[in-house]
């Protein structure tokens, strides 16, 4: 899986940048054109979802979608984390779904 950094601000994934801002206001951008994803990482993302689904119950809160950002390279702050989650949980569960997670 292509390692993901915070450069100068901006987030960076496969060679792309994304400004934290951007990355923040991600929800605006759900039905935007996005790179398609390979198989592979298709394959990547859902495997890296469960492996930090802790309670294996197919979704993740807070805390275990910032460890897993944090595993995967991202150098995120408590309050991009919090803005993602606002940003993917429509319902305000608090918890996001492994398709929620694919699509960050």
């Amino acid at each position: 899986m292509s390692r993901k950094t915070e450069i100068g601000g901006a987030l960076a994934f496969g060679g792309t940048r994304v400004t934290a801002a951007a990355a923040a206001a991600a929800s605006g951008g759900r039905g935007g054109r996005r790179r398609e994803l390979r198989e592979e990482q298709k394959i990547e993302i859902k495997e890296a979802f469960q492996l930090f689904d802790s309670e294996k119950s197919g979704k993740m809160d807070y805390h275990e979608l910032k460890v897993a950002m944090r595993a995967l390279g991202f150098e995120v702050k408590k309050a991009q984390v919090q803005e993602i989650m606002r940003s993917y949980d429509k319902q305000n569960t608090g918890f996001i779904t492994q398709s929620d997670f694919e699509e960050i």
